[in-house]
């Protein structure tokens, strides 16, 4: 690396990161360790949020468009559960529209209607092939910070 010496008078460079740039990621990072686990909430409504639901020709044809687009097909994911319902109102399961069910788990009071997506036998590698059943149930979801961040069962 080669030394240039500006002369007398010329500004000085200043050495190392920006000042408001090492701000920025002091706070984003002071951001991030205080929403904890609340970060897994978008994951949530990728995995398990289709409202309106997506239109298909059959459960079938459903689940494996929707395992595809939402990435739990590489690799084949077993299970997993669609609520056909808004965000917000799956958000009041951890508060009012909901009953705790155990550390930080919390029954659904109202049914929803869900379609449970399951791979199908003998399909363990992509393309995975699922059969889809479509269901109105109540639910279990695990909540960090009043946000669902996790799927448990529907009831």
């Amino acid at each position: 690396m080669r030394r240039v010496d500006a002369g007398p008078g010329a500004a000085m460079a200043v050495k190392g990161p920006h000042p408001v740039l090492l701000l920025a990621l002091v706070l984003l990072a002071g951001w991030l360790a205080r929403l904890g686990q609340g970060a897994s909430y978008p994951q949530f409504l990728r995995q398990h949020v289709d409202n309106p639901k997506t239109r298909a020709r059959d459960d079938r044809t459903y689940c494996n468009m929707m395992m595809r687009r939402r990435g739990m097909a590489s690799p084949c994911k077993r299970t997993n559960t669609f609520v056909h319902a808004p965000a917000r109102q799956l958000q009041g399961i951890c508060g009012r529209a909901g009953r705790h069910a155990g550390r930080n788990l919390h029954n659904s009071n109202n049914r929803y209607r869900i379609t449970t997506c399951r791979l199908a036998r003998g399909s363990t590698r992509p393309p995975c092939n699922y059969r889809g059943g479509s269901s109105t149930r109540r639910i279990r979801v695990a909540c960090v910070r009043r946000l669902p961040v996790h799927y448990d069962r529907t009831l």
